[in-house]
């Protein structure tokens, strides 16, 4: 019997996806729920597994194709797996292999138990995971299993490879070396041409090629325009020091972003214009109820949000918690979708060692979103005199279909007040 595992709808909006690796060939068999592809959504990578055994007959396209929901992404024939008619092929269970005389028969090996994260960050590493002995629950492989085997293979390796060098300096007297030292010659003169070539053409695909999509719906769809001005934190660099002390104790990490995080959820509840949305097709504004921030986080893969919910009835201490987790997930690529999703304003920060101002692009289809930027030590003029104090620079993009310049100041002079005045947020308990 043919079965189609046609794509699903894995999450809120999906219409279509791109097909970033095969893990399985045409002519593998598979097992129920074993991974099968990799695929790149609007929001995030997935890894897909298979619903049924069988033998895949046919997969939807080459990595880089893109397949629309309700479309086939393989076809598997299942009775072929059942009856026992497919053969295996290389990459499948092999049969043992015959000992030689006076050996005891190895065992097959059997497949191990891991979750999809830690089974592609194996292949990633070229480990083959059968190999690794699980430490988990049930013999599960744990990511530390992975880094302990690629730590015993690296060390092997690195003995293996002095023990060669020593007997070939014994047997050759040297001479191995210099026919080392020609062949290192040999490689640097036919590496010329690589080293002279004037591009190199990197496929956009995956992550990135989702990002390139939404900033440009975003800035072709949005008039952007863009506040700017700088404020004085010196108040909420002492509190923020004096907190992350104490939290510190908790193993627990306090950077900026909590108070930022308070301060404009504040200020959305003042002008509930900029947690909105603009429906296109009935001309209705969206006003938002609830006050779910997204973070941009920038990652090795490109630029992830992932969404704090319910920022407003959160505390200090528990946004730093959060903020964390997430941040560790987004680096890892392990977010799961719905932590991608649902965001109603968004906040980016070039951090300690970012520029002073920037533009950041809206997080289409939101209205609005606050940049936080460098805090700097700078002169400034209080009460007519020359002090030194903590300044940061701030910045806020609005859609000006929806927001003018004069309301997108006041939200601006707001969050500023809050974060000049940061005692004040450490009254929202939660």
């Amino acid at each position: 019997m043919i079965y189609e595992f046609k794509l699903p709808d894995i999450g809120e909006g999906l219409h279509e996806a791109e097909i970033i690796r095969w893990l399985v060939r045409e002519g593998d068999v598979v097992n129920a729920d074993q991974p099968i592809a990799e695929i790149q959504t609007d929001k995030a990578m997935v890894e897909m597994t298979t619903p049924v055994a069988g033998k895949v007959v046919a997969l939807a396209g080459p990595e880089g194709a893109t397949v629309k929901v309700g479309e086939p992404l393989i076809v598997v024939e299942i009775e072929a797996a059942v009856a026992g008619e497919a053969a295996p092929t290389e990459d499948s269970v092999r049969e043992p292999v015959p000992a030689a005389r006076g050996e005891a028969p190895r065992p097959a090996r059997k497949r191990a138990i891991a979750a999809p994260s830690v089974r592609k960050r194996a292949r990633e590493l070229g480990v083959p995971i059968n190999e690794v002995e699980g430490t988990g629950e049930g013999g599960r492989v744990t990511l530390a299993d992975l880094e302990r085997y690629v730590r015993e293979r690296e060390a092997a390796a690195t003995v293996a490879a002095r023990d060669e060098a020593k007997k070939d300096t014994l047997l050759t007297g040297g001479a191995a070396e210099g026919q080392q030292a020609s062949i290192a010659t040999w490689t640097s003169i036919a590496g010329l041409d690589t080293l002279f070539e004037e591009e190199e053409r990197v496929p956009l695909r995956g992550l990135r090629k989702k990002i390139a999509e939404k900033m440009v719906k975003s800035v072709y769809t949005a008039p952007h325009a863009t506040g700017m001005d700088e404020i004085d934190v010196t108040k909420l660099v002492e509190i923020r020091k004096s907190l992350a002390s104490e939290l510190a104790k908790e193993q627990i990490k306090l950077t900026y972003l909590p108070f930022i995080i308070k301060a404009v959820t504040r200020a959305l509840k003042e002008y509930p214009m900029f947690n909105a949305v603009l429906d296109e097709e009935t001309n209705e504004i969206v006003l938002k109820k609830r006050y779910h921030i997204g973070i941009a986080t920038a990652t090795k893969a490109g630029l992830l949000v992932p969404v704090i919910r319910d920022a407003d009835q959160k505390s200090i201490r528990e946004l730093a918690v959060e903020i964390a987790e997430l941040s560790e997930k987004a680096h890892r690529q392990a977010l799961r979708l719905e932590e991608l999703q649902g965001s109603t304003f968004t906040i980016t920060s070039t951090g300690a060692g970012g520029g002073w101002f920037a533009t950041p692009i809206i997080n289409y289809p939101e209205v609005a979103i606050f940049g936080a930027h460098a805090i700097k030590r700078k002169p400034v003029v209080i009460d007519d005199e020359i002090v030194i104090r903590d300044m940061m620079g701030i910045s806020l993009t609005f859609d000006h279909r929806v927001i003018d310049g004069e309301p997108a100041g006041r939200f601006m002079r707001t969050v500023a007040h809050y974060l000049s005045h940061p005692e004040v947020l450490l009254l929202d308990v939660r």
